[in-house]
């Protein structure tokens, strides 16, 4: 019995949040959400562009290949230089914060 209440309640509220966004896009140009619902339930059993892509024939393609089309030849976005400073200030901070270290 709780179950079914349930069930009603958030049918009444789904009511309710399509009634509030009619009311609210009453000069949209793209129709009422209520028109966007129906239509969308009478395209769900249509082919949609997800489906034709995955039933596309795959491109035979080698790592190396790929990597050389999709390569990026602009600055890296990892410095080596600047990730080794970063490196030997942070070992600094953490030999001056132990009592007793010795800096090399």
């Amino acid at each position: 019995m709780v179950v079914v209440i349930g069930i009603l309640v958030a049918l009444l509220a789904a009511g309710f949040v399509l009634l509030v966004a009619s009311a609210t896009s009453a000069g949209d140009s793209q129709g009422s959400p209520w028109r966007s619902f129906r239509a969308g339930w009478a395209a769900r059993g249509t082919r949609d562009e997800a489906a034709r892509a995955a039933e596309a024939e795959p491109v035979d393609l080698k790592l190396v290949e790929f990597l050389t089309v999709t390569a990026d030849e602009g600055d890296p976005y990892l410095h080596v230089d600047e990730l080794g400073e970063g490196l030997h200030r942070a070992r600094d901070k953490a030999l001056g914060a132990l009592p007793g270290a010795r800096r090399s």
